[in-house]
């Protein structure tokens, strides 16, 4: 599954159904280039509150070093509706990839080091609070490297394909946009040429155990937010 490009894009509504025609890994593209899957109302839930002293998504400060707006991610998220959020997670990483992306309406695989750290940690610490730690990019790394970068091995564990031939899910049908998905199963990145904006993604410095050394992640400015929230609420003393 290896490619020159592989794109995060655009498509009209027939590219769309061009691409629910199933295949067998490896043989043909995972998603359509759609930015947009506004098909059909989302049936997500969220969880239950987690413990006070875990990051909510009101816990997690929206830094951007390019000035992006993660207000609308955010609110997606907070509303449950975990697919018009894997929607603008998509759209946000074409704006972030520069004008050129912006553009052709997809990211080329190398554009994505070009992006922040810090801006992809917000994204992702986003998934994270809203899903308890289910979802978002540094766990689908974690799973990535658990399965030794295998990656028909990480698509099952993904539960992105199916059967014993590996067939992968239509797109956006058959995906799970609730916290009934297995553990990484979103967000959904675009394979359409193979996957090499994935695994551009997954190895990001964003995602590392220490990116930004010297520095605070986005996800321990979260923690701290709501550590100290709980030590407000349950009578504590900040000093």
């Amino acid at each position: 599954m290896t490619c020159k490009h592989s794109p995060c894009s655009t498509s009209s509504s027939s590219q769309v159904r061009h691409v629910m025609t199933r295949a067998k890994l490896g043989e043909s593209p995972l998603f359509s280039d759609s930015t947009s899957s506004l098909l059909g109302s989302s049936v997500s839930s969220m969880p239950g509150q987690d413990a006070a002293s875990k990051p909510n998504l009101d816990d997690v400060p929206l830094v951007s070093v390019t000035g992006m707006d993660y207000s609308a991610l955010r609110d997606h998220l907070k509303a449950g509706d975990f697919r018009l959020a894997d929607d603008e997670t998509r759209a946000l990483l074409i704006k972030l990839a520069g004008e050129g992306a912006i553009k052709r309406g997809w990211v080329y695989f190398s554009e994505i080091k070009s992006i922040p750290v810090e801006d992809l940690q917000t994204m992702d610490a986003l998934w994270k609070a809203a899903s308890g730690g289910k979802f978002g990019y540094s766990v689908q790394r974690d799973i990535w490297n658990q399965q030794q970068k295998r990656w028909p091995k990480f698509m099952r564990k993904l539960d992105w394909v199916i059967g014993d031939n590996a067939i992968y899910r239509k797109w956006p049908a058959e995906f799970i946009y609730s916290m009934d998905a297995p553990r990484g199963h979103l967000p959904l990145t675009n394979a359409l040429r193979g996957t090499q904006l994935f695994e551009a993604l997954l190895e990001h410095p964003a995602f590392e155990k220490k990116a930004g050394a010297g520095a605070k992640s986005i996800d321990e400015l979260a923690r701290e937010k709501a550590q100290s929230a709980s030590k407000l609420s349950s009578g504590g003393s900040m000093f």
